[in-house]
Order: C-alpha cells, then structure tokens, then sequence
C-alpha cells in the first residue's frame, strides 16, 4: 500500500466506517493505513514528554474521530507496545517494536473468559498458557497479543503470537456497537508465550489505572464526531433556529471540554516521576469524557431526530459505538480512587491539578 497522508489515511478510514460496521470488511486494511501514513509510529514513541503525550492524545482523538472502532484498536495497539517499553527486554523491545514497524498488530487482552488464562508451566521464560480470553479486540487484524495470565506469584503478562484462527471465536461478540472490533473470545489452552516483565507488572501506577486517558481519548473523538453531524444538519438549514444552535453550541463545547482535560491528563501521566494525583486526574478525566458524551448524545438526539436513528446515517453508528464504548469495567470504583487521591492530597482542590 503506497504511503499515505495522515488526513488521506484517516479520510479512508471514515469512509469505510459504515462498510465495516456492517461486516463487509474486518479492520486490517484501515490498520495498515495507520501504519502506512506513520500514525501508529507515532503513537508508539515514547520518551515521556508532556507534549509527546498530547500530540499522541490528539492523535487517538482524530482517529476515534473517523471510527470509534479502529480507535480501540490503535488504542489497544499504542498500550501494548507501551507495555513492551515498560516491562521487556532491550531484546523484546528491539524485537516487537521491529515488527510492529513491519506491519505486525498488537493488542491487549485482559478480559478472562471461564476458565480464566492462567499459567501451567514456566520454561525459562516461556510460558505455557490455558483458559481463554474474551473482549479479543481484532480478532483477525491483531496478530500479538500481549495477554493477562493467573500465575502463583501474581498476575502476569505474556506476549503472545495469534497464529492460529481457528483459536478465534468472533461469533461469541454479538453486540449493538463497537461491531467492527471483532471482540469475541480466543482460547489459549496450550498454547506458547514469552513472559514479559515480572508478576504483577501490569498492575503498576502510573500505566495502569492512569493510561485510561488512552480511550478517553478515542471517546472524544466519538463525541466531535457526534458534534460535527450536528453541525452539518445545523448550518444546512437557510436559518436555523435558536435552539438548534444553542445545542450545536453546547455539543461543541463538551467536546472541547473533554479534550482539554484528556491532554492535561496525558501530559500529566505520562511525565517522569508521575504519582497518584495524575493518575486520579486520568481518572476524573475518564469521568468527565463519559459525562460529556452522555450530554452530547442526548444533545445530538433532539438536533438531529429520526436521522439519529436511520441504519445507515453516520450519527446512527457513532451514538451505538460510543454509548458501548464508553460501558468499561469498575466505573464507579475508578471514581472512587480520584476521590480517595483527593482526600490524601496535601494541596487544596483548586491546586492538586494546578502545578
């Protein structure tokens, strides 16, 4: 595939969104548009600069922005090679950031199935797995996962390659959004990984918990999305009514809300020597994006009617993907931790996110 411009690689993607929702396509070509135009290479430097961490926010954003779908794989893409960063070997990290430029697709997988993945043998640093995972994000485009596994020592994570299909149920993912991702369920029994990084790594703050800005992200684009349709049925009216322009006014500015805060917070969590408060502002920025989406959701509803509704309107896919997407695990216990970090804080609320 020739290279591509990051507007030409995102514009394809946008035009191939509905194609993709409705199974004409999985996700890999759109992948290799990213790869191609450079977007994920430069989602996957990471030298812990602030304006690094922004651009890379604004990147996700843009993406989430032409599809919500590939969004969560470029998301998911971004967080493994981070992992690898974070936990491997200079030999890993030479190795799958090595392919990772030559075309290869990561992903993280760390929703268990029944049985969950676990460990059964440890040979020297390749692990034996069993269970199965489900939520797999790009069955059939990702090609390494870097997956959670129970072990006795702790949790941990291995990295491991998807080279057979037949592995792969995408059946088991019958939802009304986020279609295109393809999240149905792999079964690891027997299968050979390599260990990366030491038990209970993954779990480690500031990327744990604070790398939620990712997805937060990739959510705001949804929302801009979402406030571009309704921009697009508002100025094409001959003279728009006060209302319609004070919802398309608010849209815009929820949007612009939950940016803000998203490239705060990644600036925040991903500068050296990060501590609790950023990743309880990666939090509370999570919870802003929510909040805003929800707002813009029933803001473009009433703007946009019916057509909100119609199969086959691009307002149609965004509302399904984006009010699926934004359903993550443990909502309320993420809120509590912002809270908590609140209280422990020695600065007044008007400073902890201040300096």
């Amino acid at each position: 595939m020739p290279t591509l411009t990051e507007a030409d690689a995102l514009k394809a993607v946008a035009d191939g969104a509905l194609k993709a929702d409705a199974g004409g396509c999985d996700l890999s070509d759109d992948m290799r548009r990213l790869a191609s135009s450079g977007i994920l290479a430069r989602l996957c430097t990471f030298d812990g600069h602030p304006r690094e961490a922004q651009a890379q926010a604004t990147v996700l954003r843009r993406i989430g922005r032409a599809s919500l779908s590939v969004g969560r794989l470029a998301e998911g893409h971004m967080n493994a090679l981070k992992l690898v960063t974070l936990y491997g070997t200079p030999d890993q990290v030479r190795r799958h950031t090595t392919s990772a430029r030559n075309g290869a697709i990561y992903g993280v997988w760390g929703a268990d199935a029944d049985p969950a993945v676990s460990v059964v043998t440890d040979l020297d640093g390749r692990l034996r797995l069993a269970g199965g995972k489900r939520f797999a994000s790009g069955l059939g485009t990702v090609s390494h996962a870097v997956v959670t596994a129970k072990h006795p020592d702790g949790l941990r994570l291995a990295i491991a390659e998807l080279g057979h299909p037949g592995r792969a149920d995408a059946a088991a993912w019958d939802t009304s959004g986020m279609r295109a991702t393809a999240s149905g369920s792999y079964d690891f029994n027997g299968v050979m990984a390599e260990a990366l990084g030491a038990a209970d790594d993954y779990l480690r703050e500031p990327h744990f918990q604070g790398g939620v800005w990712r997805y937060a992200a990739v959510q705001t684009g949804g929302l801009e999305a979402l406030a571009e349709e309704v921009r697009r049925a508002v100025s094409a009216t001959d003279a728009p009514g006060e209302a319609q322009l004070h919802r398309l006014a608010r849209i815009a500015s929820l949007a612009h809300r939950a940016r803000l805060m998203v490239e705060d917070a990644a600036a925040r969590v991903e500068a050296p020597g990060a501590g609790p408060e950023a990743v309880a502002l990666s939090l509370a920025a999570r919870e802003e994006v929510e909040v805003a989406c929800l707002e813009g959701l029933a803001l473009a509803d009433r703007a946009l009617g019916t057509r909100s509704f119609v199969k086959g309107h691009r307002a149609e896919l965004v509302r399904r993907d984006l009010g699926f997407f934004l359903r993550q695990a443990d909502l309320d216990g993420k809120l509590r931790q912002v809270g908590a970090a609140l209280c422990a804080a020695k600065a007044p609320v008007g400073e902890v996110w201040a300096g």
